[in-house]
């Protein structure tokens, strides 16, 4: 029981150590100038985040992110994201991507900057330049 007990205790430091973060995200792209996905994410140790965005019920993005610690807080993050493929279906579609970019604290609080090169959809290769704002709770 006392083996138990400690395991549990272990789990749940581990669980509420961790650092919450929020970040609203925008495109640089000419076709789409203002559109942005907002997430919410969790550092599970110093150098990995996990995060969570959603903008309906049906339409949600789940990353992964690593902060590689080269170039000043160079990070790559992998992911995927549902997005409803028709009203009429409920049907979704599962798009998996890729990012590499940069975390720039501002000197502002704790607000950070972060310009990336994303990849939507990695078997429909087209890269894209983006960016975000990221606030460390």
């Amino acid at each position: 029981m006392r083996n138990l007990i400690i395991a549990f205790a272990l789990m749940f430091s581990a669980v509420t150590f961790g650092q919450m973060t929020f970040s609203i995200d925008n495109s640089w792209d000419t076709n789409m100038p203002l559109s942005h996905a907002a997430n919410i994410g969790w550092f599970m140790t110093d150098d990995i985040m996990v995060s969570v965005g959603m903008s309906s019920w049906d339409d949600f993005s789940v990353t992964a992110r690593y902060y590689t610690g080269f170039c000043d807080n160079m990070f790559i993050q992998a992911g995927t994201t549902a997005v409803e493929t028709g009203a009429d279906t409920g049907d979704s579609q599962y798009d998996i991507g890729a990012a590499v970019g940069w975390t720039k604290s501002l000197g502002i609080w704790k607000l950070q900057f972060e310009p990336m090169v994303v990849l939507d959809d990695i078997q429909n290769f087209e890269p894209r330049l983006a960016w975000g704002f990221r606030f460390n709770l």
